[in-house]
Parts: C-alpha cells; sequence; structure tokens
C-alpha cells in the first residue's frame, strides 16, 4: 500500500474502514485491522489529494416493481361485548446505535519502543528503592553494650598500669615493712624509698585509669550506679595511698609529725578493711576485679 510516487496523493479507505488523518501513510509492516472488513475487487487505495472519494460501488439500478393488489379479508361475524378483546399492535424495537471509535494507527515498532522504555524505567525504580533500602541499613548503628563497654575498659586498665610492678596489697606490706623498722627522722632509707615510690606509681595509675574510664561512652544496659560506686572508691583508695606516699617522703627529709604518722596509720587500717574490699566488689559488679590485682 505504498503511496505512488511524483503528484501528492492521499489514502482512500474501503468501506467500513477508519478515515485516516490527513497526509497519513502507513509505516513499514503496518496491515490493517482483521476486523475491518475486505475492500472491494479492484480498489483504488492511493487517489490525488485534490480528487474527491471514489465512490464506495455503482449504483445498482432500480427496477419499478408494480404494487401488488391486496385482497381484503372476508369480515367476520360481530361477536358479544365480553369476547371483543382489544389487541394491542406489536413495536418493534430500533437496533441500538453502533458508536464508531476510530482506530489510531500506530507504529508497531514505536508502540513496542514504548513498552520496553516503561519496563526499563520500572526496574530502575525498584532497583533505586531496593539500593536506598540496603544502605540505610547498612548505615544503622549497631547497639552498644555492656559488654562492649567492659572489654574497653579492661583494656585501658592494661595499658594504664602496665608499668605498676607491685600490687595494691604488695605495696601496703612493703610501706609496713619500711614502717616496722624506722630509721632516725630525716634520714634516708633504702627501704623507705622503695616504698614510696611504688605507693607513687600506683596512685598515678589509679588516677590515669579513673580519667580514662570517665571518657569511654556508657550504654543504657550498665547500671550507672555501679560505675559512680566504682570511680568513687577508686579515687578514696588513690587518696590514702598518695597519703602514705607523702609521709614516707616527709620522714626522711624530717618534716613529719607525729599526728601525720598516726593519720596514716588510721588510713592504712581503714583501706585494708574496708575501701579495698568495697572496691573489689564494685570492680567485680562491673566484670574489672580482674583489672588492678589486689593481691
Amino acid at each position: 500500500m505504498t503511496a505512488p510516487a511524483g503528484s501528492p496523493w492521499r489514502f482512500n479507505a474501503p468501506p467500513g474502514w477508519p478515515v485516516p488523518p490527513s497526509g497519513w501513510t502507513p509505516p513499514p509492516g503496518w496491515k490493517p485491522d482483521p476486523s475491518w472488513p475486505p475492500a472491494p475487487a479492484g480498489w483504488t487505495f492511493w487517489i490525488p489529494a485534490q480528487r474527491a472519494p471514489l465512490a464506495a460501488a455503482p449504483p445498482i439500478p432500480q427496477t419499478p416493481v408494480a404494487a401488488p393488489q391486496i385482497r381484503q379479508a372476508p369480515v367476520a361475524a360481530p361477536q358479544s361485548p365480553q369476547a371483543q378483546v382489544a389487541v394491542a399492535p406489536q413495536i418493534r424495537q430500533a437496533p441500538p446505535a453502533v458508536v464508531y471509535t476510530p482506530t489510531t494507527y500506530a507504529s508497531p515498532r514505536k508502540s513496542g519502543l514504548s513498552t520496553a522504555v516503561k519496563i526499563l524505567a520500572g526496574f530502575i525504580s525498584l532497583v533505586a528503592a531496593l539500593a536506598s533500602i540496603w544502605f540505610g541499613y547498612r548505615a544503622l548503628p549497631e547497639k552498644y553494650t555492656a559488654e562492649q563497654w567492659r572489654q574497653k575498659a579492661l583494656a585501658t586498665c592494661e595499658r594504664d598500669f602496665a608499668d605498676v610492678r607491685f600490687s595494691i596489697n604488695g605495696v601496703l606490706l612493703k610501706v609496713a615493712a619500711a614502717m616496722a623498722t624506722l630509721p632516725p627522722p630525716g634520714q634516708v632509707d633504702q627501704g623507705m624509698t622503695e616504698a614510696g615510690n611504688a605507693l607513687s606509681d600506683l596512685a598515678k595509675a589509679l588516677r590515669r585509669f579513673s580519667a580514662d574510664l570517665r571518657e569511654i561512652k556508657v550504654p543504657d544496659d550498665l547500671p550507672r550506679t555501679d560505675l559512680d560506686a566504682y570511680l568513687t572508691v577508686t579515687g578514696q583508695l588513690t587518696g590514702g595511698i598518695e597519703q602514705m606516699a607523702d609521709l614516707l617522703v616527709q620522714y626522711q627529709i624530717g618534716n613529719a609529725t607525729p599526728e601525720m604518722m598516726q593519720q596514716t596509720m588510721t588510713t592504712m587500717n581503714t583501706m585494708s578493711q574496708t575501701t579495698i574490699p568495697q572496691w573489689g566488689k564494685a570492680a567485680q559488679r562491673l566484670g574489672l576485679d580482674t583489672c588492678v590485682p589486689t593481691s
């Protein structure tokens, strides 16, 4: 159905086919709808643009037909009024009107391409949605637990006490041994010097550990009261150790008084009987009982 070359032509639709728009030409591979009636034999599909469309078919001459003679039927005998029944005339309904919907001439190639583009766009949207869900899930932070806090606290403890040579009870024994054989005041003693240095190292490590422990983020499932109690007792223990170290230094330079020595002995007894046991229990509740050895 390709248009002839030369002068402008227009498509002449056969009877029963939808009339295409002006200037329409069939695209490559186009075929008429199978539901359309076949074109009459010898139908001219292309006519010059100036010509009017060809008639569907030549008119059929009509032969005059004589009117038939109507014979009058015999009149029936009159019936009684009771037997007379009125017969309603039959009314023929007109056939429903046919709504004509013009067919849109669309290229099969363009229609297939449009469908493929829609499918591709839907697939891309699905992939984007799944990717956003996946990356959003991966971006969620993991829950911070008390066990993770404990591991960080133990690592901090090992680092802060790496240079400490004696345990808490070991340092107290060295102090007790030095105090048992006191040299004259103002005289440097090797035992007291070693005990004082051990006390100073332990006090520095305890203060460093307490400060580092406060900087570790506390999770929601870690009892804050246990941590506060542990930090409080650690501070009391650190203060008692520093008091003993200061006494040993003051005694060797001759500045220690009997009152200072009595207060230090009281502090040592309190640490041994109360502070150190409380500190150990608080550390055990937090899982840090293996952090700083007490014996």
